[in-house]
């Protein structure tokens, strides 16, 4: 069974960085490992050291990864939905065929139909599901959430349907221009598919020993605020998150250490960084606490945790946030 884990958070807060050496952790264990990007500015080949392509490659022993373009891969959904909208509606408005005229630009199909656009990204999630090709997939997901708000479709494509169908009714049917009441929809069909696929994606989502949400985030307010967004949104859609990554933390260097604070200025601007994050830790403390969210905590490191080689500084950074009872795969 592959298993999932779906990374979202602010950009440069290190989701990036988090999600690959997760990936590389778990890839050292011996998991079959897929790493995918989703995030158009591909950080990811910054952080492990070697370009990646939309296609996987393995880069390290058990450890594939591939950037995906969403834009793309959504081409051939909005393409199936033009399709059936011209094939719903064409007969009735000629027009909407004729490429010369532009009017099949005008009355597109996918500016109607939400999410469309976020859920490439999803797809490929989904796809992974079902191949089955990869113990675990590691998925880095734009910021923040671009791919969860996909999640959110089904409710409002289903709206969508039953504005369709009293469309036809009101419209259409007052025209008599639907003589065969008992004629297959292509439109309809193609947006039941659409809300089918999410709801399974959302059901897998949803299924702890399928997958797992990580957010990754950073000590401010801005990055707090962004949290408490993302947990709310997500429990929204019923999806819970299990674990927070909280880097940049400013270690308690000591009352030896703070007390040059009044006469170095490097130890005064740590300091007044390191009492600036208290506050913040607090409330990210008390959140996970009433939402039972695993919290992690990764302090500010002295290197850039890059590469997948077993010199380079990314397994490092693995070691200290991944272990037992922190990120881990759904259970067995």
């Amino acid at each position: 069974m592959t298993q999932l884990l779906l990374f979202t958070g602010k950009g440069g807060v290190g989701k990036s960085t988090s999600s690959a050496a997760t990936a590389l952790y778990y890839a050292n264990q011996g998991k079959k490992t897929l790493l995918v990007s989703s995030d158009p500015a591909h950080s990811t080949d910054d952080t492990v050291g070697t370009k990646i392509g939309d296609t996987p490659r393995e880069i390290s022993p058990n450890l594939w990864a591939m950037n995906i373009n969403a834009s793309v891969v959504t081409q051939s959904r909005q393409q199936e939905m033009q399709t059936a909208f011209i094939k719903t509606f064409g007969k009735f408005i000629p027009s909407l065929s004729d490429d010369d005229s532009g009017m099949s630009k005008v009355f597109s199909i996918n500016n109607a139909i939400p999410g469309i656009d976020e859920w490439g990204a999803a797809e490929v999630m989904s796809q992974q599901f079902i191949s089955g090709e990869y113990d675990l997939v590691i998925f880095d997901t734009a910021p923040t959430g671009h791919t969860l708000k996909a999640l959110a479709a089904p409710a409002h494509v289903k709206q969508f349907i039953l504005q369709l169908r009293r469309l036809k009714s009101k419209v259409l049917g007052k025209l008599m221009l639907f003589k065969n009441r008992n004629e297959i929809d292509e439109l309809e069909l193609a947006l039941g598919r659409f809300c089918e696929e999410i709801d399974d994606l959302r059901a897998n989502l949803s299924d702890s020993k399928k997958s797992k949400v990580i957010l990754v985030s950073i000590p401010t307010e801005a990055g707090f605020m962004e949290f408490f967004r993302t947990v709310k949104y997500l429990q929204s859609l019923h999806l819970q998150p299990h674990t927070l990554i909280l880097n940049h933390l400013i270690p308690d260097m000591g009352s030896e250490v703070w007390d040059t604070a009044t006469t170095n200025p490097a130890a005064t601007m740590i300091y007044h960084e390191y009492l600036n994050q208290q506050p913040w830790i607090a409330r990210y403390q008390k959140l996970c606490a009433e939402n039972n969210i695993t919290l992690v905590g990764s302090v500010r490191l002295p290197y850039e945790p890059k590469g997948v080689k077993s010199t380079d500084h990314l397994k490092d950074f693995a070691d200290l946030i991944c272990g037992p009872e922190k990120v881990c795969p759904p259970e067995e």
